[in-house]
C-alpha cells in the first residue's frame, strides 16, 4: 500500500481539527517543519550547498510546497532567524516581570544567550558560520535583533546606574556591546571546538568580569 505524503490532503485536513495548530501558514505544523529543516540542512551543508529541494526533502514536503509559504530560500532563513530571536526576547521579557535586580537581569540575558547552543545547535552553527559570510544577513540581523538586544542591556545598565549599583561614568552602550561580544565569542568556541559551558555559571562569570574586571581585591 502506498504511504501518503506528509503534505497530502489528508494531512492538511487533519491539521484543521479543533484545538490543533493551523493547517496552513505561520504557526502550522508544516510551516514549522520547513523552518526546522532549513536550519538543519543549511547548518550541515552550508547555504549555497543547500537547495530548496534538500530542505523540502528534510521537511517531508514537495519542493513546490515551500513556495506556498516562503518567497525564496532567503525568506526561509530570515524567518527562521526572526523566530529564534523573537522567542529569545520574549523569554527575557517574561523573566524580567519577576527578576528585578539589574545584575541578575544581565546574568539572565547572558545565560539565555549561552543556552541557545544547547537549545538549537543547528541555529547556533548557522549564526556563527553562514550568517557571518553574508553582508546582507549581517546587516539585517544588526538592524533588527542586535539593536534590540543591545537596547535591552543598555536599559538594564542605565537603571543600575540610576540606582547606584553600577558606575555612572561608563557608557551603557559600550557595556552592552562588550557583553554581547563576550557571549558571542563563547558561542563560537562551543560551535567550532565542541567545548561545553555551564550556561548559568559561565554567564555569572562573564557579568562578574564585566562589572568588576579581573583585578584582585586588596
Amino acid at each position: 500500500m502506498k504511504t501518503a505524503r506528509p503534505d497530502s490532503t489528508k494531512s492538511r485536513e487533519s491539521g484543521s481539527t479543533k484545538g490543533a495548530a493551523p493547517a496552513t501558514g505561520p504557526g502550522s505544523e508544516k510551516y514549522q517543519r520547513i523552518l526546522d529543516a532549513a536550519v538543519e540542512v543549511i547548518a550541515e551543508n552550508g547555504y549555497f550547498s543547500s537547495p530548496v529541494s534538500a530542505i523540502a526533502k528534510r521537511a517531508g514536503v514537495a519542493d513546490g510546497t515551500i513556495y506556498l509559504y516562503f518567497k525564496s530560500k532567503d525568506d526561509v532563513l530570515r524567518t527562521a532567524i526572526d523566530a529564534t530571536f523573537n522567542k529569545f526576547h520574549k523569554q527575557v521579557e517574561d523573566e524580567f516581570k519577576t527578576l528585578q535586580g539589574p545584575r541578575e537581569q544581565l546574568e539572565y540575558i547572558a545565560q539565555v544567550h549561552l543556552e541557545s547552543h544547547a537549545v538549537n545547535r543547528s541555529m547556533a552553527i548557522l549564526m556563527q558560520t553562514e550568517v557571518r559570510q553574508s553582508a546582507k544577513f549581517i546587516a539585517e540581523f544588526s538592524h533588527h535583533h542586535l539593536v534590540k538586544y543591545i537596547q535591552v542591556v543598555r536599559e538594564v545598565v542605565r537603571r543600575g546606574q540610576q540606582e547606584g549599583i553600577f558606575r555612572g561614568d561608563v557608557s551603557d552602550g559600550v557595556v552592552a556591546h562588550c557583553m554581547f561580544g563576550a557571549i558571542d565569542e563563547l558561542l563560537s568556541s562551543a560551535v567550532f571546538t565542541g567545548r561545553v559551558y555551564d550556561a548559568k555559571t559561565t554567564a555569572a562569570q562573564v557579568i562578574d568580569v564585566l562589572l568588576h574586571g579581573i583585578t584582585a581585591e586588596s
